[in-house]
């Protein structure tokens, strides 16, 4: 019965150890390597005002968001003191980088009184507050509709505002994505940028004229809210079958006073907000310009219109933009090449063998035979590591670093510490004149709380520098803290039954079996 135990024991944890390799391998699940180990650019961020600590916490969650909704494999993205640090592993161009990681500003919602446009075409906006219906739509969302044309009476591509008494499709200046590559490259006749239209009443305060995204300009009032209205990450796209892509977003509990406010003085038409139109503006651009049809909303607004799939992420992506508490600049960028990371990665990988083979080395010269269930306890836990360090890399945003490595190199040391700590109690036996037979089982029961207490000791260490630490430390920690756990599960499921089966078959009792020259009595 104990036999069978003992090789249920060790059967199961080799079994475990070598399908999750072999999965992992044929799904291709690798483990993801991080930029000093593969190369790629480096981008530091700081906030341009004072910013608390849960201030940079969403602004790293924010780009976090917005890096994966762009595609960036495993981007590390995370706070060191007052910094946001984002690296991009597999990133050549420090262009790109940029690029990518340049998705802070601040999104502002202000009344438009008049907008000038360069196409003939555009994107009505129409919302439908609680407990109200319209034509088509089935639930209490606000919806929208494209038209093309410009407003009899007016010059082309002048949108002039409109006063409808009814939630109808009125002409708005064209919705257009912050990526796409066909807005027009020609430039139109615009109203100059000082200038405020004759229609538009001049004692209105704190106006200016800001461009508009695909073509044109827009005088604005001040703004009547942040992009903080909305909800963190609420903002979706879906498809209508009636009405096509449309931007769906929650309006979040201290935001939605601001929004209905801003949206009923547009409803109505006010004076602050004569064109009933409401720009959604991120750094100085206005994004879109949606009409508004309704005095007050609940829970979500939906905006539709003519966009195209991408046009829709585009805006989804500049509402989702607009939970940020404070502005963001670049602050430095650094690339790590391609060749430094591969040398980096060849480094360490020799660095692990050679400290491998050195402890088997020397093991050999005080266990003898044991060395051999030494090597193959590692290469258990060196399959269980592998294993681990893919599926953290395909459900977290952790990368396997320099640092990490480094943590699993020094590991070693301390699983070599728990086979030491057992074989040295077996050794004092045999000298005391017991079999390894009659010691075996008995050695790892005297000895267990005493491993279990010194990897519980490593493991709180790596514990606490996870928690207390930023970047690099980090991933030590990370590292550390798996290995160890690794190391007390492979020492009880592995080696105790295979040292203990070993032990019953009478083939370690001999005299050299710890080079200590005494025959057994």
């Amino acid at each position: 019965m104990i036999h069978r135990r003992l090789w249920t024991s060790l059967l199961a944890i080799v079994g475990v150890a070598v399908v999750g390799l072999a999965l992992n391998l044929a799904f291709g699940n690798t483990p993801v390597l991080g930029l000093d180990l593969q190369g790629g650019v480096s981008v530091v961020l700081t906030p341009t005002e004072g910013a608390t600590d849960d201030d940079l916490i969403v602004i790293r969650d924010l780009v976090r968001s917005e890096l994966e909704n762009r595609g960036i494999a495993e981007p590390d993205v995370r706070v060191e003191g007052s910094d946001i640090v984002v690296d991009l592993p597999g990133v050549r161009d420090q262009r790109e980088a940029l690029d990518a990681a340049d998705v802070a500003g601040i999104v502002t919602l202000q009344p438009v009184l008049q907008c000038l446009a360069t196409e003939d075409d555009g994107a009505t906006t129409t919302s439908t507050p609680t407990g109200s219906t319209t034509p088509g739509a089935s639930t209490p969302t606000s919806t929208a509709t494209s038209t093309t044309g410009s407003t009899p009476g007016t010059p082309a591509g002048l949108r002039a505002p409109t006063t409808p008494t009814t939630p109808t499709t009125e002409p708005v200046p064209p919705t257009r994505a912050a990526d796409d590559s066909s807005s027009p490259t020609s430039t139109p006749a615009l109203t100059p940028a000082t200038s405020v239209p004759s229609s538009v009443p001049t004692g209105t305060p704190q106006t200016e004229v800001l461009p508009l995204l695909g073509g044109g300009t827009c005088l604005v009032g001040p703004p009547g809210g942040t992009g903080e209205v909305f909800a963190r990450n609420s903002a979706n796209v879906e498809l209508d079958q009636q009405r096509g892509w449309s931007v769906v977003v929650s309006l979040s509990g201290a935001g939605e006073g601001a929004w209905n406010t801003l949206a009923s003085e547009c409803f109505n038409g006010l004076e602050s907000c004569p064109s009933r139109q409401l720009a959604i503006v991120l750094d100085g651009v206005v994004q879109s310009a949606p009409t508004v049809q309704a005095p007050s909303f609940q829970g979500e607004v939906s905006i539709t219109g003519n966009f195209a799939e991408e046009e829709a992420r585009s805006l989804a992506r500049v509402l989702n933009r607009g939970a940020f508490p404070v502005d963001v600049e670049v602050r430095r960028v650094e690339t790590v090449s391609p060749t430094l990371g591969q040398d980096s990665l060849r480094a360490a990988v020799i660095a692990g063998l050679v400290g491998i083979v050195a402890v088997l080395a020397l093991l050999y010269v005080f266990y003898r035979r044991l060395t051999l269930l030494v090597a193959l306890g590692l290469c258990v836990w060196g399959m269980l590591i592998y294993s681990i360090a893919a599926i953290i890399s395909q459900t977290t945003n952790y990368a396997l670093t320099l640092a990490g490595v480094t943590g699993i190199v020094v590991s070693i040391g301390i699983t070599v510490d728990s086979y030491v700590i057992y074989f040295e109690r077996m050794k004092d036996d045999v000298v005391h004149g017991r079999t390894l037979r009659n010691s075996a089982a008995r050695s790892f029961k005297a000895t267990w709380r005493t491993i279990l207490a010194a990897n519980l000791v490593a493991f709180i260490a790596a514990a606490v520098l996870f928690v207390l630490s930023v970047g690099a430390v980090r991933g030590f920690a990370l590292y550390l803290g798996i290995t160890t756990i690794c190391d007390v599960i492979v020492l009880y499921f592995f080696t105790r039954p295979a040292v203990i089966l070993l032990a019953d078959t009478g083939r370690l009792d001999r005299r050299d079996t710890f080079g200590l020259g005494l025959e057994p009595s």
